[in-house]
């Protein structure tokens, strides 16, 4: 006789996801959640007064706290759902309020559609059940089939859209028709932000990006697309009351993070460009954007500073300023005496000048950057002024030098 334990779910049983859930949870005594691959609630079941609190702020917001997604992923919990077909158990987490819990992926063919999450309150999934539960998976995965609601129009239906919004070729009525159509009104504020990766990026890292996006928590990005190496996407804060500008750079920040220690992806770097109201600027927020990235490649060792386009200060008009020099055929004859000196006699006077101006003239820092001594460096700013022949304390004189400096990297970039 086999042990193989009877399958209490046949997938006729059912009329609706809800009934699914509710008979999965009282077969088991537990209080049950039905989720989609970007952990947003599908469906959960009722539970009695004991439950714990990321159960209760899943069901408020529809979808899991990032808070215990990140704990999920750092723990290998997630990773090992994406691999497994069998049922996980997840050991309580108080730090997170996260109870005991058994989780189980739900797959069609090679990919995994979702998830039956069973909160363990008061007792354990014995083996047997662990095993039903796979049975409840496989019929999880019919239901989702037939019963799953995706009202959003398709990916690439959007990607177009949002190509012809960044190029330019979409008319406001048509703006107006498609934000209404997928439930966006119009933005109250938004911005464009691009990431560079090192490398084409290929269909395994866009799945892993997208699950990033989708599980964001305090953006809405209604938009997003992919060209080679760079990810494009339209953002806007959830939370109207705060300060954009935060909540983006908190993003940008956490993004390339989330990347490395979950995907293994590494050497990613973004900016974003203006934050508007109009969805007219959604072009002039993607230029921005742009340059952030062009800056940050020129000017490496200043790029840690540069997250949007505001940040970029006198960096954002160097293309321009360099053309003008060019036209004009001027050259600075102060930088050029001190190159001239360094060539010849083998020295870094030149770099010296840079960074020094770089740390705002702080002895401290620049000595320190330089690895040399501050008598060193006293010595080399008195040679520097001499074979220039110029007034470092003098503050115009110091800006055109600085500025004169960059406009020479770009323009050996």
């Amino acid at each position: 006789m086999s042990n193989e334990p009877l399958n209490p779910f046949r997938r006729e049983m059912y009329d609706s996801l809800e009934s699914f859930v509710d008979h999965v949870s009282e077969f088991f005594g537990c209080p049950i959640t039905l989720e989609d691959t970007h952990h947003r609630v599908l469906v959960y079941s009722s539970h009695g007064e004991e439950t714990d609190m990321a159960r209760i702020s899943t069901i408020i917001s529809r979808k899991v706290p990032e808070k215990v997604i990140n704990r999920l992923w750092k723990d290998g919990v997630i990773p090992q759902l994406l691999k497994s077909k069998r049922p996980i158990r997840i050991e309580e987490k108080k730090e997170i309020g996260l109870g005991n819990r058994v989780a189980v992926s739900i797959w069609r063919g090679e990919e995994v559609i979702g998830y039956i999450w069973a909160v363990e309150i008061n007792n354990h999934l014995t083996a047997q059940q662990m095993k039903q539960l796979e049975f409840a998976a496989a019929a999880g995965k019919h239901l989702l089939s037939r019963f799953g609601k995706n009202k959003a129009p398709s990916s690439l239906d959007n990607q177009e859209f949002f190509w012809r919004l960044l190029t330019g070729h979409v008319t406001e009525q048509e703006a107006d028709v498609k934000l209404n159509e997928i439930g966006i009104p119009l933005f109250s504020h938004f911005t464009i932000m691009a990431f560079r990766f090192e490398s084409i990026i290929s269909k395994e890292m866009e799945r892993h990006i997208l699950y990033l996006l989708k599980t964001a928590e305090d953006v809405k990005i209604p938009f997003s697309t992919i060209d080679d190496n760079e990810l494009i996407i339209l953002m806007s804060a959830k939370e109207l009351r705060t300060n954009p500008s935060s909540t983006y750079k908190k993003f940008i920040q956490s993004f390339p993070v989330h990347l490395k220690e979950r995907f293994d992806i590494l050497h990613v770097r973004g900016g974003f460009g203006g934050i508007y109201k109009d969805f007219k600027h959604v072009i002039k927020s993607y230029k921005e954007a742009k340059t952030v990235l062009e800056v940050q490649e020129k000017f490496p060792a200043e790029a840690a500073s540069f997250h949007q386009y505001q940040d970029l200060g006198i960096y954002q008009f160097l293309d321009l300023l360099l053309e003008k020099r060019i036209q004009d055929g001027s050259e600075n004859i102060a930088i050029q005496k001190l190159t001239a000196y360094d060539d010849r006699h083998h020295t870094e006077l030149l770099m010296t000048l840079e960074v020094y101006l770089d740390e705002n003239e702080s002895m401290q820092k620049t000595a320190a950057r330089l690895h040399i001594h501050i008598n060193t460096l006293t010595y080399r700013l008195k040679r520097i002024a001499e074979i220039m022949d110029v007034n470092l304390s003098a503050p115009t004189q110091k800006f055109m030098l600085y500025l004169d400096l960059k406009l020479m990297r770009w323009r050996k970039e």
